[in-house]
């Protein structure tokens, strides 16, 4: 079986199980949205949004660090257990210590308990790192998705069963603790190997290297993330940041869908490609075309039918969700297509590039997302968008100079995808879902109607058809077919 063939069934693999993840995940929004209030949901938002950057500090980009490398001993798997763990623990006592600070911030005494249980996650995850790496490596990417199936779900039986029994925002920090805890039980079990002790005398200065450019740049990542998190919660209040981050975590859904089981399998392939510049400048092209087709037009579609997706799973008490929903979808397609960047910069083991660009460009998406306050969510919604189409732009742009990829091509595909595919699938869905009717209804005319657009640009537009063309033969291989 050819490294192609191992990309195409492992992304097969993956994406089917993020398919039923993905439903866990969106039977856990609608459901908990249902059961708990705004109030709920923007208490949990505002812990997240501060605590959540201990969980970058706590993997440090070692595990990536850990995938690029062409070699790691057991010695040095070891030395990075006990290192991450180390990390997670001290990020865990950090964010125990500033719990009056949080308290402060946002005026709420509830939050002394939620930052407690949640810095228990960081430990769990620590030691969970180098497990994940371990298998990522060795392509073990069934295990890494039952995993991650099995976790999810366990978490969720946890959270419906606290909130039926009235436990609010419990059952949210009660789905993240089982959710850890059952990823570490298991991904420790399928790994097959027990941490030696730590020893002075085994080196992972190169991994450190690694990580720190890579956590340099998802901590710029994490600001721009949360900062429209951060900023609602104080300047508006839980209920407004509940809305904000249940449309947020709608949009999560299909990107959590594909980009991640992509990002799982393009990592570890496009690093063993890295020294072959034209097989891997073809391995590139032929990810982003699926990514683009997919992720980018499915995004366009959801944006269209905002109102009756909306309305369908949470229902009329959460239809103020609809245009912060629609306006953050606009800018996942751009967020989505950017992964490719992502992609490049590390499998090229050029981290301190993408570090650099992360530090020009952080400062002004902070700045256009933190414009759009006195508009409340929405406002917020579309400087993030606004945000994420310059730092697309940025990124492609950097990348091509910065590890020797022609990113010319990668341009004209996404623009065709986004202009020819996307946006005509997207105003079709609106203007599908616009008739009078149930939402059901409405979200059944939307998506036939983008369908039949689809349909209709890839026969009449030879440039599409043949990007449909390679990310069928992609989906063929990845269900074990020439």
């Amino acid at each position: 079986m050819t490294l192609g063939d191992v990309a195409a069934r492992g992304a097969g693999t993956t994406l089917a199980t993020q398919g039923v993840r993905a439903l866990l995940q969106l039977l856990s929004v609608v459901v908990l949205t249902r059961l708990l209030a705004p109030e709920d949901f923007g208490l949990i938002a505002m812990v997240t949004a501060v605590i959540g950057i201990a969980e970058l500090v706590r993997d440090f980009g070692l595990s990536s660090a850990a995938v690029q490398a062409r070699t790691v001993s057991q010695a040095e798997r070891s030395q990075l257990f006990w290192l991450n763990l180390a990390l997670g623990t001290g990020c865990a006592l950090l964010a125990v210590a500033c719990t009056p600070l949080i308290r402060s911030a946002y005026d709420e005494p509830r939050l002394d308990g939620i930052v407690l249980a949640l810095s228990c996650v960081f430990v769990l995850s620590g030691a969970a790192t180098q497990y994940r790496a371990d298998l990522t490596r060795r392509l073990e990417f069934r295990a890494l998705a039952a995993i991650d199936i099995l976790a999810q779900a366990t978490g969720l039986v946890v959270a419906i069963a606290a909130a039926l029994a009235g436990a609010g925002f419990w059952a949210i920090v009660a789905q993240q603790l089982t959710s850890a805890g059952v990823g570490l039980l298991h991904a420790g079990l399928r790994a097959h190997w027990l941490p030696g002790r730590p020893r002075r005398s085994v080196p992972v200065t190169r991994f450190l290297r690694f990580g720190r450019g890579l956590l340099g740049t998802q901590l710029v990542h994490y600001a721009v993330k949360n900062v429209d998190n951060l900023a609602l919660g104080v300047y508006a209040g839980a209920g407004p940041l509940g809305l904000y981050s249940r449309a947020y975590q709608l949009l999560m859904a299909p990107l959590n869908m594909i980009n991640a089981p992509m990002t799982r399998v393009a990592l570890p392939v496009l690093s063993r490609v890295q020294d072959d510049d034209e097989v891997f400048a073809r391995y590139v092209s032929k990810v982003q075309v699926v990514g683009c087709l997919l992720t980018a037009t499915v995004l366009a579609t959801a944006a269209g039918l905002s109102r009756p997706l909306v309305l369908l799973l949470f229902g009329e008490r959460w239809v103020e969700v609809a245009p912060v929903f629609a306006v953050l979808a606009v800018g996942g397609v751009f967020r989505s297509v950017s992964q490719i960047g992502f992609w490049i910069y590390l499998a090229r083991g050029v981290p301190g590039a993408q570090l650099r660009l992360s530090l020009a460009m952080g400062p002004v998406m902070v700045g256009l997302i933190l414009a759009g306050l006195p508009w409340g969510p929405v406002g917020v919604a579309a400087g993030h968008s606004v945000a994420y189409l310059l730092m697309w732009v940025a990124t492609l742009v950097h990348v091509g100079r910065a590890a020797r990829v022609d990113s010319r091509p990668l341009f004209r595909q996404a623009l065709r995808s986004m202009l020819l595919v996307s946006a005509p699938c997207g105003v079709a869905a609106w203007l599908g879902a616009s008739v009078a009717g149930p939402p059901l209804a409405q979200l059944a005319a939307g998506g036939d109607l983008a369908g039949a657009v689809a349909l209709l640009v890839t026969a009449a537009v030879p440039a599409v058809r043949r990007d449909v063309t390679t990310a069928w033969s992609f989906g063929r291989r990845a269900v074990g077919r020439t």
